[in-house]
Order: structure tokens, then C-alpha cells, then sequence
């Protein structure tokens, strides 16, 4: 049946319902115009900017169409309307503007201001009507019958980062307590240039090509020269960048700012007339296939000066984006910027739209080209550090990735027995980096990757330095003659060539992981276990020694920070691999759990110390919120499922728990969650877990005389062992991992000490905060039962829906 718009209704937190793919919907005259809408209530900013409050509206269906006879009429609510007008008032209020328009025919502009929703006034319980208005209908709760979870949109297999607290809900308690999700946190979803469609639409301003429309304002929007300067400085110096080498970026920019174009960019204002002129020749050049060359040098002359692409363009934008996100919120270069560009995440998601238009202005020719995926890996990155690592639009993204990636032939490489060259190991390190992509959004999402190894045929890409590889020739020979038998520099170094190496050996064996967890189950046995745990060991040891994380190096003058980051996420990557076959061996009965626990123990310690030497990683911390997601939550899940097991039955479990190691942790873990600054991708995520752990600690902490303890006969002395006890539990439970020897302190493999503050963390959490984030406390003092109606596997976890990694790796 066809229905007619109505006007959406704010809930009773002042949101609007969203779509039905989870994002908010965009105001009428945002729509209309196809541009961002940032979804504030009564009016969003932009018809603010642009004067027109009066057309701000929001409405429920706003491309369907009425029916012929009319039946189907635009519904609108008064804002006489309280949240104590109760059914009755609300089905009078619609009834009337109903017939308002029927009487009138249409509503004025006025009138449709005068009828808008009040944000205040607005009842809670509303939901959309047969006919398309909103009427009342009470939200129906949850019921014991349709599961302890809470179901959502999208797909989430057994190896997603909450699978731990699903396959163990039993052991979390029963299904009387249903929590409501109806009140999360809302975050915006910063909706910009996602939908391709209307990037080819021309302004009504520009009366040419549509292409070239688009290509000027891409253009208007490039920084000064002295930002961009400075931007890409810092790029250099500070980032990671797994797509392509940052001199080539470098050199890209260098020739835009030297072209005989670079003149129109440094007036102010500038000239329409000339950006068009500079569009049009980056339109012509991108009809045109690139040609590929050997040499560096004659790559570079194919793609600038007069023969700039716009997947040239679109790297530049993409270092400028990495660069931004890369400073800390407050820097005092955003005071040096104009308008909205001060804030980081606005200034940020500007770049990031430059990138995806780019992409649709070079997909006009249907070409493809090694930097046109290059870039597409570039936006698929920075698109996980805003919109979330489990959303819907990264999802697809890494689709488009994969698919031009093997359209290009980058998973079939041959040796042709030439030797190496600049366009091979570019190539080389590019698929590799998608192939770590496919697999880490695999891991986390649970869902089929997209890559299988046992149809590729890619090589591991050598460890060279970028400036070797610039310059190639004899000196690039040379390089290679010096690297050792498996293609390992011997200078110690640790080159972004280096990590993608690394990361790529692993990655092929969590190919064959994910086919155990995700794929047929007679192959998930005991033997074939054992031998993938064997293989990820014996590929950790076989990394070179200047690679190896040791506790020890930290402030060590012979270890810089970069060094030493790198070498801890490669050790966490390892333990997340392992703790994923730990829990399918332990979920199957073939091991114990405990060498599960100990392998925890250590990733959950070495996730608290990302946090806890922040400032010697400033640049990485737009990266921490996937980092808790990856790390930070499966290992402090598989923790707390067996802590809560040992205070329901200390005497029914044989696991060595060092109790009070794991509390510390876990304090210091929420602390962790709660410096997540709200505009990161995976914000309302850790808001979740912060409220979850701290209630497990509290519960732990101070037991108290709750019925499920007392029957059992756990008193509080029991529940939390001396310190005594605690150190000989440490030391007697070492597992599969080495060197936890203390149970009150974090302690590194290598047998060090971290020096821990264990001081209070978590600060307050109020009742209002808990309420936003979809806890109902009635009943909270019966146990653990509460967890067990936890929606793991819905947003704030997945509905990461901002605009700017599981793909992302350091």
C-alpha cells in the first residue's frame, strides 16, 4: 500500500528515529539539495546558515507518494502536543492537521513551521502507521521468549569481538531481565558524500559539464599552500601508511603546487573561472588509461604537471585527512583555521568527502588503475576511523576495494623473473594490505571474507625503504642483494614495508582460522587446532630479532616510540589470533582454558598499556577506540565470563584466576574506555562496556548478601583472595603465556614490570549516563542476570554510522 509523508517525531531524548538502515534521516531542503545534513533538532545548522528555517523539516517517508484518490494524506503533528498528552491527544493532533490539508488542499511554508514538531513536547512512544503518519503505538519490550539478546540489524558470525559474552550467556545469568536499547547514545552520523549517485549532479550555479561542477568545488576546497605544507610534513613524519609509499604522496604534491595550474590556488579568494579551467584538464587527463612504468620517475611524469589525475588529487587529500585525524583535538593549528574548519573531525571529514569524490570523478571511464586502488584503499581506511569498523557503508567499501583490487589482477602475481622494481613492489604491498584488510574485517564481523588464499597467488612484498625503492636503478639492486634469505633487511629497521610483511604472514594463517571457525565443523578438530597454533607461534619466532617485543625496551634510548609501537601491536595481533583458536578449542572441550585465560591476561595488560603510555603515541589515538574493539574487549570478556563463573561456584572450576591482577586491569580498562572521545567511530561501543565492566567489579568488589552468592556460600573474603594468595595464583596458573609472575602487577613477557597507576579510573557514572546507554537497573542486585540480556552484536557496537580500523593495523 502506497503512504504519504508525515513529519518525523522526535523520542523522548531528543533524537529523531532513524532509517531503516540505522541512519538518522536527513531535513527536507538537505535532501532535496543532496548534501550533508548534520540532523539537529528543531532546525539543523545548515537551512540555519542558509535562512530557511521555515522548510527544516523532517519527514517519514519523504519519497513516497500519495495515492491517486487521496486517501493517503501528509500527516503533521501541533506543537501543542505534550508528552502528557497521552494517546487521545496525539490521535486529535493528527487528526487535525489532517484535515487542515484536506481543507487547503497543501500547507503553506508557514504553516508547516507552525505545525513542526516540538523537540521538548514530543512523546516517546511513537511509530510510523500504516498510512504513513506517526501514531501511538506502545514499544513493545522484549520478551524472555525471543531471546536473551536483543536482535539488530546486519550480520554477525562467531569470531565478532562480543562472541564471547554470547556463546557464554548461560553462565551470565537467565533471561528474566530485558534491557532497553530505545535510549542509546546518539551520535551523529556526519552522513556527506557516501551516496556516489548525486556527486555527478552540477550546481545550479554552473550551467557545464556536470563532472567539471564537481571537480571545482573538490578543487575550492584544498587547503592554502602553508597548511598543506604543514600538513603533509607531519604526515611524513608521524603517520603510517599501508596503501602506498608517502614519497610518492609527497611527490604528488609537490607537482600540484608547482604545476603551472598552482597559481589559482594561491589567490584569495579564488576564481572560479580558473578552477574550472584546472578541472577540466584533470576531467580530459582521467579518460585516458594510465600506463604503467618500472621507474618511479617516469610513474611520477605519467601522473602530474599537465597529466595530474584526480587519483592523484585524491591521495593528497587522503594524506591531508591521515594528517589531521593524526593530531591531538586541541592542537593550536586547528586555531589557525577558518569557520568549521577549527574543529579536527569537521576539517577531517571535509578532506575525506575530497577523497570520495575523487573516486567517483575517476570511476568516470570505467579505468582502473594501481593508484585509483591505492585510493580506494586510502577511503575504505579513513572511513573506518569515522563511520566505525562494523558499519554498513565500511562493509561495502571493502567490497569495492576487493573487487577492484583482483578486476586489476593484484591477487595473481607472477613471477616474470625481472627484477625488482618500484611498480612491483608497490604492487605487492598494496594486496597485501588488502588482503590483512579482508581478513581483520572478517575477524571482527564474524562474516565471510571477501579473499581466499587458496585463490591468490601474491608475494610478500620485500623489505626495502621507500627511498630505496624511489630511487631504484643499481641502488635498489643493491638493497635486495643485502637482504638475508627470507627477505628481511639485517639493518634493524622497521619499515612500513616491514610491518606489511609481517602482518601478511599472519594474515594467511588467519585465513585458515576463520575457515575453523566460520567454516564446515568436521574440520575444526583437535589436530588441525594445535597445528595453527603451532604455525603462529613459529611465525612469530621466525621474525627477525630487531622485531620482537620485549617489555623491557620501553624508554629504552636504544628503542624509539615508533619501534616500540610497532612491535607491540604486531604481539597483540599474534595474541588475538591465538585467543580466537584458544576459545574455539576450549568451546569444543579439547583444552582446559587455561593456557585461554593466560593468553588473555596478557593481551588485556599489554591493551591497558596502549593507554596507559599515551603520550608517547599521540599520533596513533584516533586509532585506540579499534584497538579496545580488537583487543581490549574479547580478552576482558573471556576474563570476565571466568571470573563470574568463579563467584557463582569457586569450588566447580579448576581454572587459577589471579584475581587481583584482573581487577586492576580491568579498572585501568575502563578508565581506557572512558577517555574515548565522543566523536570516535566507535564511541557509544566502549560507552556500553565501561557500564558493563564496572558493574562486574562492583559486583565482584562488593558482593554483598545477594541471594545467588550466600546460596552458594561465597562470602566476601572468598570472593577477592589476599595478595598472599593472589601472587601464588599467579605464579602457579602460567600457562601458554610467559612471565605473569605477579598478581598485583602488570607484567610483560619478558618478566618486567609495568608500572601501573592504580588509582581510581572510571570516574562517576550517573544515572542519566547509564539510562542513555540502555541499562535498566531494576533487578541489577540479583547477580550477573542483567548481562545476560546485553545486545553484543547490535549498534553502539556495529552502528558505528560517522564518517570516518577491523582492517586497520598499525
Amino acid at each position: 500500500m502506497s503512504s504519504s509523508p508525515g513529519l518525523l517525531s522526535p523520542t523522548a531524548s531528543s533524537t529523531l528515529p532513524r532509517r531503516r538502515n540505522g541512519k538518522p534521516p536527513s531535513c527536507e531542503p538537505c535532501r532535496r539539495a543532496k548534501v550533508s545534513c548534520d540532523h539537529t533538532l528543531p532546525v539543523c545548522e545548515r537551512c540555519r546558515r542558509r535562512k530557511v528555517v521555515a522548510k527544516c523539516v523532517y519527514l517519514t517517508a519523504p519519497m513516497t507518494r500519495p495515492v491517486p484518490d487521496g486517501r493517503g494524506r501528509r500527516l503533521v503533528l501541533t506543537p501543542t502536543m505534550t508528552a502528557g498528552s497521552g494517546e487521545g491527544g496525539l490521535d486529535r493532533a493528527v487528526v487535525k492537521g489532517s484535515e487542515r490539508e484536506r481543507e487547503s488542499g497543501s500547507l503553506s511554508v508557514r504553516e508547516k513551521e507552525r505545525l513542526s514538531i516540538d523537540v521538548s513536547a514530543a512523546p516517546r512512544d511513537l511509530s510510523h502507521s500504516t498510512t504513513g503518519g506517526l501514531s501511538v503505538d506502545a514499544v513493545s519490550k522484549p520478551t524472555p521468549e525471543s531471546g536473551p539478546f536483543i536482535k539488530s540489524g546486519g550480520f554477525f558470525g562467531p569470531t565478532n569481538f562480543s562472541a564471547v559474552f554470547m556463546e557464554n550467556r548461560e553462565n551470565l545469568g537467565n533471561d528474566e531481565i530485558q534491557i532497553s536499547v530505545d535510549s542509546d547514545l546518539h551520535v551523529p552520523s556526519y552522513e556527506s558524500l557516501q551516496s556516489q549517485t548525486f556527486l555527478m549532479l552540477a550546481g545550479k550555479q554552473h550551467c557545464g559539464s556536470p563532472r567539471v561542477a564537481l571537480g571545482i568545488k573538490v578543487l575550492n576546497a584544498m587547503p592554502d599552500e602553508h597548511t598543506c605544507k604543514f600538513l603533509l610534513e607531519w604526515y611524513f613524519e608521524k603517520c603510517h601508511e599501508s596503501s602506498c609509499p608517502k614519497h610518492s604522496v609527497l611527490a604528488l604534491a609537490n607537482s600540484f603546487w608547482n604545476s603551472s595550474f598552482a597559481g589559482s590556488f594561491r589567490k584569495e579568494p579564488r576564481v572560479t573561472d580558473d578552477l574550472e579551467h584546472v578541472s577540466t584538464l584533470l576531467c580530459k587527463n582521467a579518460e585516458s588509461a594510465l600506463q604503467e612504468f618500472e621507474d618511479f620517475d617516469d610513474w611520477l611524469a605519467s601522473c602530474s604537471g599537465q597529466n595530474f589525475r584526480w587519483e592523484s588529487l585524491g591521495s593528497v587529500y587522503g594524506a591531508l585527512t591521515t594528517s589531521i585525524l593524526s593530531l591531538p583535538e586541541r592542537d593550536a593549528f586547528f586555531a589557525t583555521q577558518r569557520g568549521e574548519r577549527r574543529n579536527r573531525r569537521d576539517f577531517a571529514v571535509e578532506m575525506k568527502d575530497c577523497v570520495q569524490a575523487c573516486i567517483t570523478l575517476s570511476n568516470y571511464m570505467d579505468l582502473i588503475n594501481v593508484p585509483m586502488v591505492a585510493l580506494l584503499t586510502k577511503n575504505f581506511v579513513l572511513q573506518t576511523v569515522l563511520s566505525g569498523d562494523a558499519s554498513l557503508v565500511v562493509w561495502r567499501q571493502l567490497g569495492d576495494l576487493v573487487s577492484s583490487s583482483t578486476a586489476l589482477g593484484l591477487h595473481r602475481q607472477i613471477d616474470t623473473g625481472r627484477p625488482p622494481s618500484y611498480i612491483s613492489e608497490t604492487k605487492k604491498r598494496l594486496f597485501t594490505s588488502i588482503f590483512c584488510f579482508d581478513k581483520g574485517s572478517a575477524l571482527l564481523t564474524g562474516r565471510p571474507p571477501a579473499l581466499s588464499y587458496r585463490y591468490t597467488r601474491f608475494e610478500l612484498p620485500l623489505d626495502l625503504s621507500e627511498e630505496v625503492l624511489i630511487q631504484g636503478g643499481e641502488v635498489l639492486q643493491e638493497a635486495v642483494a643485502k637482504l638475508d634469505e627470507n627477505g628481511w633487511n639485517q639493518e634493524g629497521q622497521i619499515y612500513s614495508t616491514t610491518a606489511t610483511r609481517a602482518h601478511g604472514m599472519f594474515s594467511q594463517v588467519l585465513n585458515e582460522v576463520l575457515e575453523l571457525s566460520l567454516g564446515d565443523k568436521d574440520i575444526c578438530t583437535a589436530e588441525n587446532i594445535n597445528y595453527l597454533m603451532g604455525r603462529i607461534q613459529t611465525i612469530y619466532n621466525s621474525l627477525p630479532s630487531f622485531y620482537a617485543f620485549k617489555l623491557s625496551d620501553l624508554g629504552s634510548p636504544n628503542c624509539t616510540d615508533r619501534m616500540f609501537w610497532r612491535r607491540l601491536c604486531l604481539r597483540l595481533i599474534m595474541l588475538e589470533h591465538r585467543l580466537l583458536l584458544e576459545r574455539l578449542a576450549h568451546k569444543e572441550g579439547f583444552l582446559s582454558g587455561q593456557s585461554m585465560v593466560d593468553c588473555a591476561r596478557e593481551m588485556l595488560e599489554l591493551t591497558v598499556l596502549l593507554w596507559v603510555q599515551r603520550d608517547r603515541f599521540t599520533e596513533h589515538h584516533h586509532d585506540y577506540d579499534w584497538m579496545l574493539m580488537c583487543w581490549g574487549v574479547p580478552s576482558s570478556g573471556v576474563l570476565i565470563v571466568e571470573l563470574l563463573k568463579q563467584v557463582k561456584a569457586p569450588h566447580s572450576t579448576k581454572l587459577v584466576l589471579p584475581r587481583s591482577e584482573i581487577v586492576q586491569n580491568l579498572s585501568l580498562l575502563i578508565g581506557f574506555l572512558e577517555w574515548i572521545k565522543p566523536a570516535a567511530g566507535n564511541y557509544q561501543l566502549c560507552g556500553r562496556m565501561k557500564l558493563i565492566i564496572k558493574k562486574i567489579l562492583d559486583q565482584i568488589l562488593n558482593p554483598g548478601p545477594t541471594p545467588p552468592l550466600s546460596s552458594q556460600g561465597v562470602t566476601a573474603s572468598s570472593a577477592m583472595p589476599s595478595s598472599q594468595e593472589s601472587r601464588n595464583a599467579s605464579v602457579n596458573g602460567m600457562g601458554g603465556v610467559r612471565g605473569f609472575q605477579n598478581a598485583g602487577m602488570g607484567v610483560g613477557v619478558d618478566g618486567s614490570t609495568v608500572g601501573f597507576d592504580n588509582g581510581s579510573v572510571g570516574g562517576g557514572f550517573e544515572q542519566q549516563q547509564q539510562q542513555q546507554v540502555g541499562f535498566d537497573n531494576s533487578g541489577i542486585d540479583d547477580g550477573f542476570d542483567w548481562l545476560n540480556n546485553v545486545d553484543w552484536s547490535r549498534g553502539p557496537w556495529f552502528d558505528l554510522g560517522q564518517d570516518f580500523s577491523a582492517a586497520r593495523w598499525s
